[in-house]
């Protein structure tokens, strides 16, 4: 979320290139951790925690400490996995395709802050949880294909498209049962 404290000018173009608090993010760790054993009461959910876990959304940073997965029992709900950067910060993947930082971006110029983040990233997940999540990649014959995802509620929706390599998108989906994921809703434990 960007915040308001540059004014109406925008912030100087030397912000963007600087992070003078990173430590203000310190605190989703311990949010992303607090909700994650909330889903595992909550849900039937398998968890793991370990390094590598998923190398690709480990890929780029350091880790502060073990991710963490949790896999619904029932199948067709998507599953979710937590890696804790050294920024400090987290990067998710929520179902197959779609990842998304904790900060975003961080710098500055942004001027993210950790409590909209940590919102940002429990509406995430609640909407998964609840079933209110899809995400595919779409290859026409000819052209850029596309990876999207969506996650709505009744306060809105958060969409967004990013244009893949084709090659790429092709190597995506025949890694994957299927193109196209409308997940459901987690189980509940009884």
């Amino acid at each position: 979320m960007i915040g308001n404290r540059w004014g109406a000018e925008g912030p100087p173009s030397e912000a963007y290139s600087r992070v003078t608090n990173p430590e203000r993010f310190g605190s989703l760790h311990q949010v992303a951790a607090e909700l994650l054993d909330r889903l595992e009461r909550e849900f039937e959910a398998e968890r793991a925690e370990g390094y590598g876990l998923d190398p690709e959304l480990e890929e780029g940073f350091k880790l502060a400490r073990p991710s963490v997965t949790l896999v619904p029992r029932d199948a067709g709900a998507a599953p979710i996995v937590v890696a804790f950067s050294d920024f400090p910060g987290i990067v998710v993947r929520f179902g197959r395709l779609c990842t998304a930082a904790f900060p975003t971006c961080g710098c500055d110029a942004c001027d993210e802050a950790a409590e909209s983040e940590a919102e940002r990233f429990e509406s995430m997940v609640d909407n998964l949880t609840a079933g209110r999540f899809r995400e595919g990649i779409r290859i026409p014959a000819e052209g850029a294909a596309w990876q999207e995802w969506e996650f709505w509620s009744d306060g809105g929706h958060c969409r967004q498209k990013s244009q893949l390599d084709p090659a790429r998108a092709r190597q995506l989906v025949a890694a994957r049962d299927r193109s196209l994921y409308e997940w459901g809703p987690w189980p509940k434990r009884r």
